[in-house]
Parts: structure tokens; C-alpha cells; sequence
């Protein structure tokens, strides 16, 4: 078998297992002072399996592909390290457009994502799986967006994800793809411009100590939907609608093609109305729903 072919087959099975790509790789670091002043220089020469640091600043109009698998991408916590897009994108999808697999991205802020068709992500993940921690997503028109991945996984934990939208209700502050699985820890999403606080075609979806809560201003639709269905477990989250929200339903599942057995489970967790009307969760017939 050819060298990169055997490669690319490792990677593959490394991904379908643990969802990442593990490479001991070089410490790039970004920053002032640094080896690469912006993270575009670093993801240009970057390999698999690198880290790549990024100190405090502020990294205006910086948009780039991260192409590397195994990246383990570090910013000094989303207060200090941010990327402020001004409204540039990259190949006219987001911030950074992340096509290598397995990458984990922490401590960084991303905003101001725009693009011509109205879908600028802060992160637009192409690649299989990926982890963002202790990030934050604010004023971008789609927080992260994820396309189709049989094999992918996400996992989202202790980060924040505030009034990203287009204001159209087709972008939101975190819209995942058709993968196999979705996990949020610990997570808070609110505001969302129009669109959804979270919106997730993943077969598998475990929602975990998560706060979708618009407060009293919030103009969000749902606070989350599963459109496709699937296994849903919701677990010692908070939801709050808005009475300006722009759909009276909290939760939604199955509203567009249910898959075959599709169910949700609640444990914990609190819903609080704040509209005049409105439901904290909504599903299509079939759909199993249990509250325990």
C-alpha cells in the first residue's frame, strides 16, 4: 500500500474511534514577539499532530484553514485571544475554516463573521470530529457550523455562544450537521438573532448542564431543535424563553424527518416561560419523550 494511502487509512480509523486524530507534532506559537504573528502564518505550515499557542491580542481581519489533523489549538482564554474577523471570511464559509480531522481549539473568542450568502461560522468544521473548549462566539452569523460526517464527533464544553445570526432564522449560535454524535457540557447559549440557540442533526445528542436562556430581551426561535430526530438525552439543563422570542416552543424534535426510533429524555433541569403563550417542548408523532 502506498505511503499516503496507509496514512490516510490510519487517520481514518483513528477518527471513526475516538473521533480524533493523535500526533505527537512540533509548538508553533503565534503572537507578538512570536515565531508567527498571526495564526493564518501558523496554519499555513502547520502539520499533524502540532499545537499551535496563541498568546493575548487581538487578531483582526485573520481568517484562515486549518488543513492539519491532530491539531490541538490553544488561545490564552476567550477574554485575552481573540479573533475579530471584521466581517472578512475564509473560501466564503467563516473565521477559520477547519478541513484536517481531530482538532481540539480552547481559549479563544471569535466574532464578526460574515459572508456574501449570509452563513459565516466562527468555526466551519469540514473535517471528522472535533472538540471546543472554554471559547466564546459573539456577532458572528453562525457561532460554529458543522456539515455531514457519518463517523464525526463534536464535543462542545464550557463555552458560550451569544447573539450570532444573520437575523434571517436560518443561521444560529451553533447548527451541527448530520454526524453521529453531539455532546455539550456545561455550555451557555442565549440570544440568538432570529435563529436558533442550538440547532443538531447528530444521531446522538447528550446536552449537559447546558443554560439556553434569552432572559427578558431574547429574540431566539427555538432554544434547541433536533429536526432529524435521533437519541436525545437533555440532562440538568435550564431553559428560559423570552417574551420576545420568535417561537413559542422551547425544545423541539422530529419536525422535519424523524429518524426510525427517535427519542428524547429529560432529567433535571428546569423550563420557564416568559412569552404569553408557547410550549417547553414539542415533537413529531413517533417520537418517543421521556421525563424522568
Amino acid at each position: 500500500m502506498p505511503l499516503m494511502t496507509a496514512r490516510m487509512s490510519i487517520l481514518a480509523l483513528v477518527c471513526m474511534a475516538t473521533g480524533t486524530c493523535a500526533f505527537a507534532g512540533r509548538v508553533l506559537k503565534v503572537g507578538e514577539g512570536c515565531e508567527f504573528a498571526r495564526p493564518s502564518q501558523a496554519a499555513a505550515v502547520a502539520r499533524d499532530g502540532d499545537r499551535i499557542v496563541i498568546g493575548k491580542g487581538v487578531y483582526a481581519g485573520d481568517v484562515c484553514r486549518w488543513t492539519a489533523c491532530g491539531l490541538d489549538i490553544r488561545g490564552a482564554g476567550p477574554e485575552a485571544t481573540i479573533i475579530d474577523a471584521k466581517g472578512r471570511c475564509c473560501g466564503g464559509k467563516g473565521t477559520w475554516v477547519v478541513s484536517g480531522d481531530g482538532v481540539r481549539i480552547s481559549g479563544v473568542a471569535f466574532t464578526g463573521a460574515k459572508c456574501r450568502d449570509r452563513n459565516g461560522a466562527g468555526i466551519r468544521l469540514e473535517g471528522c470530529g472535533l472538540v471546543v473548549s472554554n471559547c466564546l462566539f459573539s456577532a458572528n452569523e453562525n457561532g460554529i457550523l458543522t456539515g455531514a460526517s457519518e463517523t464525526g464527533r463534536i464535543q462542545v464544553v464550557d463555552s458560550v455562544f451569544r447573539g450570532n445570526g444573520a437575523e434571517d432564522g436560518y443561521s444560529h449560535n451553533i447548527y451541527v450537521g448530520a454526524v453521529r454524535a453531539l455532546e455539550m457540557v456545561r455550555c451557555k447559549s442565549d440570544h440568538a438573532l432570529a435563529g436558533h440557540c442550538l440547532k443538531s442533526r447528530a444521531r446522538e445528542n447528550r446536552i449537559i448542564e447546558c443554560v439556553f436562556a434569552d432572559g427578558d430581551d431574547g429574540r431566539s426561535s427555538y432554544l434547541a431543535d433536533f429536526p432529524n430526530g435521533g437519541d436525545v438525552q437533555v440532562r440538568d439543563c435550564r431553559f428560559v424563553q423570552s417574551p420576545a422570542a420568535s417561537n413559542g416552543t422551547m425544545l423541539s424534535i422530529g419536525e422535519e424527518c424523524p429518524s426510525p426510533g427517535s427519542s428524547l429524555v429529560i432529567r433535571g433541569g428546569s423550563f420557564e416561560n416568559r412569552r404569553a403563550t408557547g410550549v417547553e417542548v414539542w415533537h413529531a408523532p413517533g417520537v418517543t419523550v421521556r421525563r424522568e
